[in-house]
């Protein structure tokens, strides 16, 4: 009795070890294995055309016309970078199916640099599933997924997470730097070996590895970012919270100071009176070092609406100006269907 009691038990712990071992392989995700995985995954990727009016705020630096593609995350919903869309009347997307549909903008978020349209008309679409960006490694494969109608897709490598500091009033504490370079990163996903997105394709960078050496790549801004402002982004257009204030000026800190480069017609820098080539000294009597100092200092002051007393060298005179901070997309031209 006592060994077909233990050959019970022995029988039940293997069942067990068995069903548990199974519910673990069942719920564990999938990864990419062949061609028909990738072409599922293409069923959630888009091309996106964009056309600015001629005064629109972006249209000197970026242009009136604007290529890319973007990444359904449900089942209304096209996630892309802000830039590709911001400011655009009109807005035409190129469906997995060869359908070509109109689109609106639905949010914009400076701060990260996400847009999210979506069709005009109701139209089912088919989500990719928003994975961890904070988990990504180094030695994982990654694949940059643009449009087929905007360029091949490509495998690649995180080789780097550091700060990242825009001329144009944005910072992005970590954002991801991919190696080789794929020239179709705008507004592309990037998704890991589980199908999963981790970023959006933002820039080209000449220095992926690391700053100073000669290795192009690409930035992605990553996934995680949008997760705090995603409901915000829908719902509102923009993000309720945290909202950084707007200088309307863009400045570069390559020669050891921080140099006003262009001051943004109609911004509250030109409002003030500051003008290109003038050195940032100071920010509410903070030291200004760098880039990224000016930027934190003056987003540590308050929202939009903030009172920047500001001090300049011009020529060899130091100078004081008052600038009123205000909201970013209160600056942009409005989409005509808005």
């Amino acid at each position: 009795i006592l060994v077909i009691f233990y050959c019970l038990k022995k029988i039940i712990f293997i069942i067990v070890f068995l069903f548990s071992t199974s519910s673990i392989l069942l719920s564990a995700p999938k990864k990419i294995a062949s061609e028909g995985d990738f072409k599922e995954i293409y069923n959630s990727i888009v091309k996106i055309h964009a056309v600015m009016p001629a005064d629109a705020r972006t249209a000197k630096s970026l242009g009136t016309e604007r290529l890319g593609s973007g990444v359904i995350i449900d089942d209304s919903h096209i996630l892309t970078i802000g830039y590709l869309v911001i400011e655009a009347e009109s807005i035409v997307i190129d469906l997995p199916d060869g359908k070509q549909v109109p689109a609106e903008l639905v949010g914009y978020d400076h701060s990260t640099g996400f847009g999210i349209i979506k069709p005009v008309l109701s139209k089912k679409l088919k989500g990719l599933k928003i994975g961890n960006s904070d988990e990504v490694k180094q030695d994982e494969n990654l694949y940059v997924l643009p449009s087929l109608n905007m360029g091949m897709p490509s495998l690649t490598k995180m080789v780097s997470r550091r700060p990242f500091v825009g001329w144009w009033e944005y910072f992005l504490d970590k954002p991801i730097y991919t190696y080789p370079m794929n020239e179709s990163f705008a507004g592309t996903a990037l998704i890991n070996e589980y199908g999963e997105i981790l970023g959006i394709g933002s820039l080209y960078v000449a220095d992926a590895i690391f700053p100073g050496t000669i290795s192009p790549g690409n930035l992605f801004v990553p996934i995680n970012e949008l997760k705090p402002i995603l409901n915000d982004l829908i719902k509102n257009g923009k993000r309720t919270k945290n909202v950084k204030p707007y200088m309307g000026l863009t400045s570069d800190d390559s020669a050891g100071l921080v140099r006003i480069r262009r001051v943004n017609e109609g911004g509250p820098a030109a409002k003030a009176g500051l003008l290109a080539n003038d050195i940032i000294l100071s920010v509410n009597n903070q030291p200004i070092s760098n880039m990224e100092d000016f930027y934190k200092t003056v987003w540590s002051l308050g929202g939009p609406g903030s009172n920047l007393n500001i001090e300049v060298q011009r020529s060899d005179q130091k100078m004081k100006f008052q600038l009123t901070t205000i909201d970013r997309n209160n600056y942009f031209v409005k989409p005509k269907y808005y």
